[in-house]
């Protein structure tokens, strides 16, 4: 960025999220906002307890919640990111707790008053039920300033088969029509904060997919997002662009 936002002025991001690593997907467009001087908040509704434990440690349940909540605080440093919210839903249960998540998500509303706030696109990526919950609920809460984090049919391709030239077997169940993506971001420049944080996640991406990762990072350094409205594209291209 050429310039930052200047300290007296106050512009809080909300990303709202099902369980923590789910930033993974947006990591270096957050990295880049929180570099511009944007106070940058995640939300986890759950922490991962039904979650497999890919470290070889064993964990499960509450001890693989605990540990997830450290790696998702540890990944939240590395990309400059506040410190993160933990709702503590139950894990794959988004959609039973809706009325009390919106309710909960009306408070932090009132409380930080974002200028953006960023969640999964209604399809969810990967088809995960809690991503698609999470996103209902985000449309259904905050009615402006929302962006959609995604992936583009073209770019999902992408990196299913560079994953596969190294090894690597990868789906990307959902993603989205190419046309109907609005914004592309370059964040090459924060390749490293991204690699860095996914590194965090040892719980959750064992060391292969975090090498075919970081590869595809540095060779395709794009994300992508859907910004419906045009305030709110007008106001998040000024932050992307400062």
């Amino acid at each position: 960025m050429s310039s930052k936002v200047t300290q007296q002025e106050i512009h809080n991001i909300l990303v709202i999220m099902a369980h923590p690593d789910d930033e993974t997907w947006i990591s270096g467009t957050l990295a880049k906002l929180a570099d511009g001087g944007l106070i940058i908040v995640p939300i986890y509704i759950t922490s991962g307890d039904r979650g497999s434990d890919r470290s070889g440690q064993g964990l499960s349940g509450k001890d693989l919640a605990v540990v997830r909540e450290k790696e998702s605080l540890n990944a939240s440093k590395k990309l400059g990111l506040s410190t993160p919210i933990y709702m503590r839903f139950p894990d794959g249960k988004i959609q039973s707790h809706a009325l009390l998540i919106s309710e909960q998500l009306e408070y932090l509303k009132e409380e930080y008053k974002p200028e953006l706030i960023f969640t999964f696109d209604p399809l969810g990526i990967t088809g995960n039920k809690d991503h698609q919950a999470v996103s209902e609920i985000v449309s259904n809460t905050f009615k402006k300033n929302r962006i959609y984090f995604t992936i583009s049919k073209s770019r999902a391709d992408n990196f299913i088969l560079f994953a596969k030239q190294h090894d690597l077997v990868f789906k990307i169940k959902e993603p989205v029509k190419n046309a109907e993506v609005s914004h592309k971001i370059d964040v090459t420049d924060y390749s490293k904060n991204r690699i860095a944080a996914i590194k965090q996640y040892k719980t959750q991406f064992p060391p292969l997919l975090v090498s075919v990762f970081s590869g595809f990072t540095k060779k395709e350094a794009i994300e992508e997002l859907i910004i419906i409205d045009n305030a709110t594209k007008k106001k998040f291209e000024r932050y992307i662009n400062d």
